[in-house]
């Protein structure tokens, strides 16, 4: 969908229709780009500052985008890259990219509703790495995880450009039908700390059978958004430098 996304009702009809068919739409050119761009800068700053922590030198990185010298860290210190990880959540550009006018006056046409909400747990940035497929999300429904409402809608924003080499979302269009799917506990006490393995859907590959993988390659700045029934996953990251994307 590409709109005029500073009107007060963007979407129109037949995108509404096609989000309720198939339970997605690929905003095109959604972020604004200030906002992008302040996230960028911000990021490069953190990472900055903890390679000057370590002592390394950011022209020994084999990255040339804003994250130059991500790669050293995750070589030199993976635990502090999970803390930098828990930091860039919580950075402002993060929160002025979730609560843009634009993304309420979305979220107002999707949900039908005059206050829609955000849930702050369910708010943050995912680093996917080069060739670590230990924290990808499985096949799964938003739904478990937060437990808010059964109209609820998530905003997937891309901040670098994501496709099939670093892993862009897959998701199963018109699952989102089915409802709120049973689910098993595999993890309850999360002992191999990762969220992501905590549950898996019962009779999947059955679920999965009726329903077509659909990868959803966008440019930073594009928005992906679902409701919160519709099957989606993660895909590995096959490049040479991390996937960051937003999630709300």
């Amino acid at each position: 969908v590409e709109a005029d996304w500073d009107a007060e009702r963007p979407l129109s009809d037949a995108a509404r229709a096609a989000y309720a068919e198939h339970g997605a739409l690929l905003l095109r050119r959604f972020a604004p780009a200030d906002l992008i761009a302040r996230f960028r800068e911000e990021a490069a700053t953190m990472i900055g500052l903890v390679l000057g922590e370590l002592g390394l030198d950011a022209a020994a990185s084999r990255v040339t985008r804003f994250d130059r010298g991500l790669d050293l860290l995750l070589a030199a210190d993976r635990a502090r890259v999970g803390r930098l990880y828990q930091a860039v959540r919580k950075l402002p550009s993060v929160y002025g990219l979730i609560t843009a006018p634009r993304v309420w006056a979305v979220m107002h046409q999707l949900m039908g509703t005059r206050l829609p909400g955000i849930y702050p747990n369910g708010t943050g940035v995912r680093m996917d790495h080069p060739a670590e497929d230990t924290y990808l999300s499985p096949w799964h429904q938003e739904y478990p995880y937060n437990l808010t409402s059964d109209n609820a809608v998530t905003l997937w924003l891309p901040l670098v450009d994501v496709d099939n080499a670093n892993g862009c979302l897959l998701l199963a269009p018109g699952s989102q039908r089915l409802g709120a799917l049973p689910v098993r506990v595999r993890d309850a006490m999360n002992d191999r700390r990762n969220a992501n393995e905590a549950l898996e859907i019962d009779g999947l590959d059955g679920v999965l059978a009726r329903h077509v993988a659909l990868p959803v390659p966008a440019a930073a700045g594009d928005a992906v958004v679902f409701h919160t029934f519709l099957l989606h996953r993660s895909q590995p990251n096959r490049s040479t430098a991390t996937r960051w994307t937003l999630q709300a």
